[in-house]
């Protein structure tokens, strides 16, 4: 998918340096970067989720079916 976006000068020049570093395109590099920034919020977002669900001196049932799905969940 091709889409356009409009960065600050200063991130864009990081961002081409962390390419030529790493060997990749700025569009790899873009990828790979919000890749891990997106698994990251999906992280924290299921750990929301497991505090919610917990609440309890036992873990619940559908904490721990929940947790297990994330983890098996490979997913951007």
């Amino acid at each position: 998918m091709r889409i356009t976006v409009h960065i600050p000068d200063n991130l864009a020049e990081s961002l081409k340096m962390a390419a030529l570093n790493e060997g990749l395109s700025m569009s790899a590099m873009t990828a790979r970067a919000l890749t891990v920034f997106l698994k990251e919020k999906r992280k924290q977002a299921t750990a929301r989720r497991m505090y919610a669900l917990i609440g309890h001196d036992a873990v619940s049932q559908d904490a721990l079916e929940y947790l297990d799905r994330e983890r098996n969940d490979d997913r951007a």
